[in-house]
């Protein structure tokens, strides 16, 4: 039996903001902006705000071409606009600073995953970010030992968003359950419930811990949605749980599997 048949459960993780927070990708920033501001003479944080504008536009613009969310050829861009050669590359410093002590791990997301092993499930990171990025980040956390695969649009040659993303998954296990686990509402809400998985919503908000199912803390959402990374106004889409700790994921993935095969 192959492992495609075996596999009746995919767990996809975002990686950024649910599993891990990054430090030493603020110093590959910072080492940059520092460089363009010095000889293009303006102020850091109006360059930051140029690196996220070209990158809000491209995701809007080609959301699916590999240099959307490649940031390395987002700041040379940006400094070429303001007549800068940029004398070392993101990637070089990413590699450099690429330190666990500057990446914390969430929720005591190692021992989480631990516990979600095992032979009838696949662990996946779906990522918005390239694989040059997020890997250093889960070699350095110990993270890379955990999952079974990686997503990333270089992967995939989707953005995160994009039904593409997660088409090969789809004729992969075309029976499993598939569960998503993010923070992003457009990304880890939105996308996952059009490809028809169980959405996993986190949310470390006091408001949303006083209810203790995380089924029924979906009903407490309409009062922090303002709150919530990248929630569309226009949107009523709601996911299907809600956890305000990672630690509550292994719980909800063996409730859907018994409700699977009740």
């Amino acid at each position: 039996m192959s492992i495609e048949q075996t596999v009746q459960t995919v767990i996809f993780f975002d990686l950024d903001a649910t599993l891990v927070e990054n430090r030493f990708s603020q110093r590959v920033m910072a080492d940059v902006l520092s460089e363009i501001a010095t000889q293009a003479d303006v102020e850091a944080r109006t360059l930051r705000r140029a690196l996220i504008a070209e990158n809000y536009r491209r995701q809007s613009e080609n959301p699916d071409d590999v240099l959307t969310m490649d940031w390395d050829d987002i700041a040379r861009t940006v400094a070429a606009q303001h007549g800068v050669q940029l004398s070392q590359s993101i990637d070089e410093l990413w590699q450099r600073y690429a330190d666990g002590e500057q990446v914390e791990v969430l929720d005591d997301a190692h021992a989480m995953l631990r516990r979600l092993q095992a032979d009838h499930r696949r662990l996946v990171i779906a990522t918005k970010g390239l694989s040059k990025y997020q890997r250093p980040v889960m070699a350095v956390t110990g993270l890379d030992e955990l999952f079974d695969d990686l997503l990333a649009p270089d992967l995939t040659g989707y953005h995160k968003a994009s039904p593409g993303y997660m088409a090969d998954y789809k004729r992969r296990y075309p029976g499993a359950l598939c569960i998503h686990v993010g923070d992003h509402y457009i990304d880890d809400v939105i996308a996952p419930l059009r490809n028809g998985f169980f959405s996993v919503l986190r949310a470390p908000r006091a408001e949303l811990a006083a209810e203790p199912d995380p089924f029924a803390r979906v009903a407490l959402l309409d009062g922090v949605l303002e709150h919530i990374h990248a929630y569309p106004a226009e949107s009523d889409a709601r996911p299907h749980a809600v956890v305000t700790s990672l630690q509550e994921v292994p719980e909800i993935v063996s409730r859907l599997e018994a409700e699977r095969v009740a």
